[in-house]
């Protein structure tokens, strides 16, 4: 008679067979998420739209009126700004459920078996929910400007896809550490703040000192948030470098956090 084993970390294919068995979990956990997120709320969803709004604004503020940057291309200072948090929200937002899906869903982990790298890939998805309805937004935005998306504009889907997959990377990385070191839970949101100021959302690449600018590239997020904005607006040029980059970030983190959350998944009900 044959005999099925089931662990979370086999070594055979069906580990990433039951990823498609279990994809309607997958859905289930957006839905729960995206519940969640605004349960017993007046507003609903509207905080998808309200929230980056006023990230805009104050950005904008501080960058534009108050240090004098200068826009990318053409695009009025605000619409930039729109369109750099957009994917940052989506990789920052990724890293976070990502790296803490161990600890935020441990309770049903320690109780059934699925494949658990389902649990962020469901987050994920929720994410996509919410930048959607802000991309609505930023297409308001810019016809009320009169500021019209040029064809490359249909090429978003491709970057906003990165920005999710780079950010769910380096939290499937760093999750296996979170499960140990309870301090990173306090340590990435604090890191995420200060990174927004470190990569290129509310400024243009161009603001940067030259002899810097290599530097701000080797950060993973600024290659595919360049190439989001470079979506959306009409002049701004291509970088090449940066974007270089971040695909080798991605291609190199893909496996790395793969291995390690599944090392993870093994013993973390151990620990937790």
């Amino acid at each position: 008679m044959r005999k099925t084993v089931i662990e979370p970390n086999g070594k055979n294919f069906q580990y990433w067979k039951d990823i498609w068995h279990y994809r309607e979990l997958a859905y289930n956990f957006a839905k729960r998420d995206v519940t969640v997120r605004y349960k017993q709320t007046r507003i609903g969803l509207g905080w998808a739209v309200i929230a980056p709004i006023i990230n805009v604004f104050v950005m904008t503020f501080i960058f534009g009126n108050l240090a004098g940057l200068s826009s990318d291309g053409s695009a009025p200072y605000y619409i930039m700004v729109y369109a750099g948090t957009i994917p940052w929200g989506l990789f920052s937002k990724g890293l976070t459920t990502s790296a803490n899906t161990f600890i935020t869903n441990a309770a049903i982990m320690k109780k059934v078996y699925f494949p658990r790298i389902i649990s962020p890939i469901g987050s994920a998805v929720a994410h996509i929910i919410d930048s959607m309805i802000s991309m609505s937004v930023l297409l308001v935005m810019m016809f009320i400007q009169g500021y019209l998306p040029s064809l490359r504009f249909l090429l978003f889907p491709v970057f906003f896809l990165l920005c999710l997959i780079l950010g769910t990377a380096l939290g499937l990385f760093l999750s296996s550490f979170n499960v140990k070191w309870r301090d990173l839970a306090q340590i990435i949101p604090f890191a995420i703040s200060i990174g927004q100021y470190l990569t290129p959302v509310a400024y243009s690449i161009d603001s940067i000192p030259e002899k810097l600018r290599l530097l701000y590239s080797i950060n993973p997020a600024t290659g595919v948030i360049n190439a989001f904005k470079w979506c959306i607006i009409k002049d701004m040029p291509f970088d090449w470098t940066s974007f270089l980059i971040a695909l080798a970030w991605i291609v190199v983190l893909i496996p790395l956090g793969i291995h390690l959350f599944r090392k993870t998944e093994r013993t973390f009900v151990d620990i937790v």
